[in-house]
Formats: structure tokens, C-alpha cells, sequence
């Protein structure tokens, strides 16, 4: 068939929803009359209508071309009294509760007037917050889309943009023009730190404090060796339960040097 499947995020804090239609082709005569009867639909109808298209057989849930049909380009969400804004396909945690408490949990860590570093930053989840504390916060991350809502995010909050500088690249190649931070922050993907971010960030910037957020105990556990060895102690480690009747669970570890 050409629809392979409904992306649909609803703003927890807002009254927003939008709805992404995944399809192999975006050509077929039935897509044209599915779209138009969701836009002029009932009172349910989502805030905003997308369309992406991803012909590959993979295991990616969306291609590389996204239109959008009807409302606006991003829906908002409200976290820890920031405003984002998130695109159709780019990453925001989807338990929004949870979010809000590793955010919590990585501010209530960083020591006042800070400089910090923000690595696989995403849409800036950590970064704009600790921007509107009046932290200095440069954060990296690879996904453009990403980094266009995080900027987006930052105009819409009225960041001064000398508190908070995204730079879209992968953090092995950003990390090699930082030569020092008083704050470093992690949160990797599932697979954890390579180790030359590891290295680099550990045994060449050395941080005063460094916070690591994960979503993998297994790859956790396997850094922290590498990171306690480097001379760090751990102070904390604080789970929290992002995907609930799931075996996973996330992480958040505060170290000093």
C-alpha cells in the first residue's frame, strides 16, 4: 500500500497536535482525498498536516522529504517554562513528563554563571534552559533539523543568541575547537560515547563537573569505567523512568573532577 505509517505528536503542555503521514509516494490519487478529508475533518483534526515521503524498505521511520499540507511547520511544546518548537521528523522526547525531570535534574546541577558545553544536544532540551539561567552554552548536534528547531526555539524565547550557539555538526568533529568548559553535558544515543569524545573531553578539556544523561545502563556502565579511570568520582546517579512496561531506563550521572 502507500501508507506505511501515522506520526502523531500531541503537545502535553499545549493544545497542539500534529500529524505526519508516512507514504511511499506521495503520488497516488487516494493521498490527495485522505489528506483533504483529515484537513476539513472533525473537530479532532490535528493542528498540522505532513506528508513524508520514504520509499526505501528500512527500518527508518521517515525518509528525507517532508511536506507539510496544512497549519503550521512545527508544533510547540512547553518544558520547564521554555518553549520548543519540533518538527515533523526531528527527535523530541515523547514523555514529556520525564523530560522535564531530567531537565530539572541536569539545571539543578550546574553551578550559577557557568560555561557550558552541550553534546548530542538535540533540539536543545538541556541547552535552553541553562541558556535562560544565564549560562554560556554552546551545543552540538549532528541533526540539522534538529539544530533549526533549537534555533527556532531560542528566537521564540528570546535568548540573547551570545548565551546559546548551536553548531550542527557530529561532536567528534565540533569537539576538536573546544579547548575548555566549566560544564560538560552528554546524552548520547543508545550505543554511548566513542572513545575519542570520551578522550577529548575527559583527559584533554576536563571539566570541573561533567553530567551524563543515558538512555542505555549497559553502555553507561561502560563509559563510567573509562571516566572514573580518567580521575573523575561520581557524585550521583538518578534513573528515571522514561518508557514505562519497558526494560529501559534513563539515567542522569553528575561527576566532578
Amino acid at each position: 500500500g502507500v501508507l506505511r505509517a501515522i506520526a502523531i505528536r500531541v503537545g502535553c503542555n499545549t493544545d497542539e497536535m500534529m500529524a505526519t503521514l508516512v507514504v511511499t509516494s506521495d503520488a497516488d490519487r487516494r493521498l490527495r482525498t485522505a489528506t483533504r478529508q483529515a484537513i476539513e475533518g472533525a473537530p479532532e483534526a490535528p493542528t498540522s498536516l505532513h506528508v513524508n515521503v520514504h520509499p526505501k524498505d528500512d527500518g527508518f521511520i521517515f525518509g528525507p522529504e517532508t511536506r507539510r499540507i496544512a497549519g503550521p511547520a512545527r508544533v510547540r511544546e512547553v518544558v520547564n517554562g521554555v518553549s520548543f518548537v519540533v518538527s515533523p521528523t526531528a527527535f523530541f522526547q515523547t514523555n514529556v513528563r520525564a523530560a522535564e525531570m531530567l531537565a530539572r535534574l541536569v539545571l539543578d546541577a550546574v553551578p550559577a554563571g557557568t560555561r557550558v558545553v552541550d553534546l548530542y544536544a538535540g533540539a536543545g532540551l538541556f541547552a535552553l534552559p541553562l541558556a535562560k539561567r544565564d549560562h554560556t552554552v554552546i551545543a552540538i548536534e549532528e541533526n540539522r533539523a534538529a539544530v533549526a528547531d533549537g534555533q527556532a526555539s531560542l528566537r521564540l524565547n528570546r535568548i540573547p543568541p551570545e548565551r546559546c550557539r548551536f553548531v550542527a555538526e557530529p561532536v567528534e568533529a565540533a569537539l576538536r575547537a573546544i579547548r575548555a568548559a566549566d560544564v560538560v553535558v552528554l546524552d548520547p544515543p543508545r550505543t554511548g560515547c566513542t572513545p575519542a569524545v570520551l578522550e577529548h573531553v575527559f583527559r584533554r578539556v576536563q571539566p570541573a563537573l561533567a553530567i551524563y544523561v543515558s538512555c542505555n545502563p549497559e553502555a553507561l556502565a561502560r563509559d563510567l569505567l573509562s571516566i572514573v579511570r580518567g580521575g573523575y568520582t561520581i557524585l550521583s546517579i538518578q534513573p528515571v523512568d522514561m518508557f514505562p512496561h519497558t526494560t529501559h531506563v534513563e539515567a542522569v550521572v553528575v561527576l566532578t573532577r
